[in-house]
């Protein structure tokens, strides 16, 4: 495609949605032919000068673009247009920003159900080259961690690189489909985030998911994996991100404490009265401060203090305490 192409001056844009708008008019130049599998888009900085935008809403458009697995984009090789077989099904019903925390939520439990199946494969048929690009894309979220949309684009290249590492073409479509809206809400949710000072814990996550696959810790990985989860959505990290105000969570309450006392203390004896307050510290909270949110990391906090002999008889402990609680 030569540089003096006007296939780049679409019709005025809806300001609403403008990396959204830019992603679908790319697409269609593709269908109709302007654009060739093969073909390198010109930079973001000449898009956004054609398109009469920031470079911003072009780099939205080619995350989704990415995501959705129609170009690929790679620093120092440019934005090819990859051939048909390789692009997820069209993205036209996905281009829609996720507004309803409902939705929102429904992706990300989506995202969990597939991503526990591509961490797990990974973990057990990822290459010695495969292992060492979930490295290089890891370190490439630590360099952009104070910058929200370049963070998201390197968390969706990393998840990517996970899926394509489990060897399943068909589940890898799938996850591609759901990035789209999915960068959506993280978009929303990693504002959020760095307001808070919380990026670094979210990247040190990952790294406990990647060094997890690379061990072939498949059950480690899984966990940090919900960990991660965990941390974009707990506090009303959410319900904030998406533009509704999230109501105070209340204290789990004295009977959960007194329940917890009583078993551990029937399970180690005296150290209870060390460990109950020392795990609720390690999430910067008093135990008459907990709530349901911190339930399942506490739970473990304790675990990781508790003898190896006691770990089966504590399982089933804190199952029971997250059914009566959780």
């Amino acid at each position: 495609m030569s540089e003096g192409s006007g296939a780049f001056s679409p019709e005025p844009l809806d300001k609403r949605s403008l990396g959204e708008h830019i992603a679908a008019h790319l697409q269609a130049l593709l269908l109709d032919g302007q654009l060739r599998p093969g073909d390198t888009l010109p930079s973001q900085r000449e898009l956004a000068t054609r398109y009469g935008t920031s470079v911003a809403a072009v780099r939205e458009a080619i995350s989704i673009l990415s995501a959705s697995g129609v170009v690929d984009a790679r620093p120092g090789r440019g934005t090819v247009v990859l051939p048909v077989t390789q692009q997820a099904p069209s993205i036209n019903l996905w281009l829609g920003v996720v507004h309803d925390e409902a939705e929102a939520r429904a992706f990300l439990d989506t995202r969990q159900v597939l991503e526990h199946y591509t961490i797990a494969q990974a973990a057990r048929r990822a290459t010695p080259e495969q292992r060492a690009e979930l490295l290089a894309h890891l370190h490439a979220m630590r360099d952009v961690q104070g910058d929200p949309e370049q963070f998201i684009q390197a968390d969706l290249a990393l998840h990517l690189a996970v899926a394509q590492a489990a060897g399943n073409p068909v589940v890898l479509r799938l996850l591609r489909a759901i990035h789209m809206p999915l960068a959506n809400v993280l978009r929303a949710v990693s504002t959020e985030l760095l307001q808070g000072g919380r990026f670094p814990a979210l990247y040190a996550t990952h790294e406990d998911i990647i060094h997890g696959i690379i061990r072939g810790d498949a059950g480690g990985a899984t966990r940090a994996f919900d960990h991660m989860l965990h941390q974009t959505t707990e506090g009303g990290v959410l319900e904030r991100a998406l533009g509704r105000h999230a109501q105070p969570e209340p204290p789990l309450g004295p009977a959960f404490l007194e329940d917890l006392h009583w078993n551990l203390t029937r399970l180690i004896g005296p150290m209870a009265d060390v460990l109950i307050p020392e795990a609720a510290s390690e999430l910067g909270v008093d135990p008459g401060a907990l709530t349901r949110s911190h339930l399942g990391r506490y739970l473990a906090n304790l675990a990781r203090q508790l003898p190896e002999a006691k770990q089966a008889e504590w399982q089933a402990l804190a199952e029971l305490l997250e059914k009566r609680y959780g």
